[in-house]
């Protein structure tokens, strides 16, 4: 089965209560679809291109499908204006090679 992965980038505009709140609450809504973070933030070390300094978080699921899932649930869906609110992103859903 081909792996899903969800990428993004997220630049993190208000550091406050919501974020914390947003940031306290995601694990949960992974572990309900088998969802692991890959990466979450670091250092970067850009080898071609530019970036502009936002955050990379790449999550990994057994499926695409459960990525989806994922990203769709009401669990993550309630928490999620805690994060537009805050922080400007861009969000991919990824399947991965065999």
């Amino acid at each position: 089965m081909t792996k899903g992965y969800i990428f993004a980038e997220v630049n993190i505009h208000s550091v406050n209560a919501e974020w914390n709140e947003y940031s306290s609450k995601v694990q949960a809504t992974l572990d309900a679809y088998g969802g692991v973070f890959l990466i979450r933030g670091g250092t970067q070390n850009v080898l071609e291109g530019t970036m502009d300094g936002g955050t990379i978080v790449v999550l990994e699921f057994e499926s695409l499908q459960r990525a989806q899932e994922w990203y769709a649930s009401t669990a993550y869906q309630d928490i999620l204006p805690l994060r537009l609110r805050n922080a400007d992103a861009r969000v991919m859903c990824l399947a991965g090679t065999n």
